[in-house]
């Protein structure tokens, strides 16, 4: 071989072995930049599994790390940690101050053909943005929506309303979720499309019909229809913060909102009602009763704040006014609601099963007035005063339970999660059904020995009986709290911050 021809096989041969290193190079640094993606996927599931896991931090995010195996994670290669920081920073925390926001590194030593082993590093935080939604009420949310029957005031505001009492009936007890920025956008609040604003959803003007009809659509509500709609009570507007509390700290792109449609459509539907016109509402049930609706229930949103113990969201129950007369010469006014629910704390863990809102309830006073015809001229007794041709001062009894309670709700709701707190302890109705029957019992005596009336005292001897039936009316056997958890989301609203 010639001189020349060998030196042409060198040329040749030097630029082959260099195009060979420089495919292992190219080859060695894809293999990286694919390990990169894939650590960073990585790196990302497990930040938002840690997150959403976040009271798990003292025992080393377990269920994360687990998560993360399960997804792709090589111990042999891999070298991972998750550190609770200060949101936005790389500030770590003791995993006893671990709260909102964690911090994920994750090496893996990559082969590189020649070039030998390189680490690829992926850095990931999540914040834990945990949302809930529900509603508080009295017993009659509770007892309406889970038995599946109408009670005689909501048939009886059904019937008022011209809704056909079956599809009512149906909306009532529906477990379906409404998602509120497809509700947003169906009312047409502004900038609904881009993201849920629960301010401008909740400064929203809509009339009961436009809400209801829009919920049902966006649950995709089967079954029959709910009649005309056509009373002016369901077609005025009101606004939507009426029946809705949100925690003022929610951000206007919150990933995840919905309520449920049965306790949407209670809420509304009592909001109708308190538009009906005095004396409108009228139940037989022995003696005609009259039923008002003095301020609807409320839905609550709320998502997890920074620090525990933080008021999240109040919302308050239902309150109603009952009033009938007795023989035809007693009145009694009867007001009854159960109180108020502050949401102080969401606690996020894996699996939701274990998860839990803390709330403190509240409960408000149960109102019981009689009024006496006019009578002859005495001065009875605890206040009441008869004047000849004058109607008395109205004996008065209240019962207000000064007492609140702090409720744990466990566990995710499937489909609803439901708790109530009953104020009957050592107080209660009884001791106010006692406290009236005192009272009334020693005026009738006062009667008898004047042998006035006997129509009076045969009212005041039914009293008792006739308390009890309001009260049932009510499902309010006891002064009740009830709170339904209608989404508690813990997972999807772990956000991925960087």
């Amino acid at each position: 071989m010639s001189s020349r021809q060998r030196g042409a096989m060198t040329i040749l041969t030097v630029f082959i072995m260099l195009m060979t290193v420089g495919a292992l190079a190219v080859l060695g640094l894809g293999q990286v930049v694919w390990e990169k993606e894939e650590v960073q996927r990585i790196a990302d599931l497990a930040a938002k599994a840690a997150a959403s896991d976040i009271a798990n931090a003292p025992q080393g995010f377990t269920a994360a790390v687990d998560y993360a195996r399960r997804n792709g994670l090589d111990d042999s290669t891999d070298n991972l940690s998750i550190n609770c920081n200060v949101r936005g920073t790389d500030t770590l925390l003791p995993a006893s101050a671990c709260d909102r926001s964690v911090l994920v590194r994750l090496v893996r030593n990559v082969p590189a053909a020649f070039l030998g082993t390189e680490p690829v590093v992926a850095v990931a935080e999540a914040t834990v943005t945990p949302l809930i939604s529900g509603i508080v009420g009295t017993n009659l949310l509770s007892v309406n929506l889970n038995t599946g029957v109408l009670s005689p005031l909501l048939q009886q505001i059904g019937v008022k309303l011209a809704l056909n009492l079956v599809g009512f009936s149906n909306l009532l007890q529906s477990d379906l979720q409404v998602d509120l920025q497809q509700l947003a956008s169906n009312l047409n609040v502004p900038g609904s499309d881009s993201g849920l604003d629960l301010d401008a959803l909740l400064s929203e003007s809509v009339t009961v019909n436009q809400l209801l009809t829009q919920a049902a659509a966006v649950a995709g509500l089967p079954g029959p229809g709910l009649g005309s709609m056509n009373d002016p009570a369901l077609n005025t507007e009101f606004s939507l913060g009426d029946i809705f509390s949100a925690d003022q700290a929610i951000e206007a792109d919150t990933p995840v909102a919905s309520v449920r449609l049965g306790n949407l459509a209670f809420a509304a539907t009592l909001s109708a009602a308190s538009l009906l016109p005095q004396n409108t509402l009228q139940l037989n049930v022995g003696d005609t009763v009259r039923a008002s609706v003095i301020e609807p229930p409320q839905l609550f949103i709320a998502v997890k704040r920074d620090s525990d113990g933080e008021i999240l969201a109040t919302a308050r129950t239902e309150q109603i006014r009952l009033t009938t007369k007795i023989n035809g010469v007693v009145d009694v006014v009867l007001t009854a609601g159960g109180g108020e629910v502050d949401i102080r704390d969401i606690e996020c863990r894996l699996p939701q099963s274990s998860s839990a809102v803390v709330a403190e309830m509240r409960s408000s006073a149960v109102n019981v007035s009689v009024d006496l015809p006019s009578l002859p001229s005495v001065i009875g007794l605890f206040g009441v005063v008869l004047v000849p041709g004058r109607d008395p001062a109205p004996i008065n009894s209240q019962l207000t339970v000064e007492s609140s309670s702090s409720e744990r709700f466990e566990g995710y709701p499937d489909p609803v999660l439901e708790a109530r707190y009953s104020f009957e302890t050592s107080q209660g109705l009884p001791d106010l059904l006692d406290q009236i029957n005192t009272e009334l019992g020693l005026l009738g005596s006062l009667l008898t020995v004047l042998n006035v009336n006997s129509p009076v005292k045969v009212a005041l001897s039914l009293l008792g009986a006739r308390l009890d039936s309001l009260l049932e009316l009510l499902g309010l056997g006891v002064n009740e709290v009830v709170v339904q958890v209608d989404n508690m989301d813990c997972f999807n609203t772990a956000v991925l911050t960087r």
